[in-house]
């Protein structure tokens, strides 16, 4: 995500970084809240999941030292889109929006580049609500093929 930015760029971007001490079990984002930072795992194991349009909630992934979240809220001030509960204990780097502003005024050609990145992640989560949906879909036609069968109603 900061790959186009210049050396000066990230290491002013690092004296911003504000650190965050994390428990076991403690919930760090809540799917849909205002959240308008980027967040980077130090040390420590995270669980992310999401809940779809049917009201299911899922499991996304894990994820660990080297990780980040929060790209997405950083770039545009949209809301969670997922919650984020700590496995381990562990530490996050946050950078917030009003940090990275003002590079991006002064390089507004970053704009691109830094947002195909965060676009890509985007996808990913548009993939995962759209191949949950049709899980469920998938589910209940089985669901309705078995109470056909069980009570000999197929034709």
């Amino acid at each position: 995500m900061f790959e186009p930015l210049s050396a000066e760029e990230k290491a002013l971007l690092a004296t911003k970084l504000i650190r965050r001490h994390f428990d076991t079990g403690e919930k760090l984002v809540a799917q849909g809240a205002k959240f308008e930072s980027v967040q980077f795992v130090s040390y420590g194991v995270l669980e992310m999941a999401r809940q779809v349009a049917d009201g299911r909630v899922l499991k996304v992934q894990k994820i660990g030292p080297g990780d980040a979240f929060g790209e997405v809220s950083l770039l545009t001030g949209a809301a969670a889109n997922t919650t984020i509960k700590a496995i381990t204990p562990g530490l996050l780097l946050g950078l917030r929006s009003e940090d990275l502003k003002p590079i991006l005024e002064s390089r507004p050609e970053l704009v691109e580049p830094v947002g195909r990145a965060v676009a890509r992640k985007q996808h990913l989560f548009d993939r995962f609500d759209r191949a949950a949906l049709r899980h469920g879909e998938t589910e209940q036609v089985d669901l309705l093929s078995r109470i056909r069968n069980f009570f000999h109603l197929n034709a």
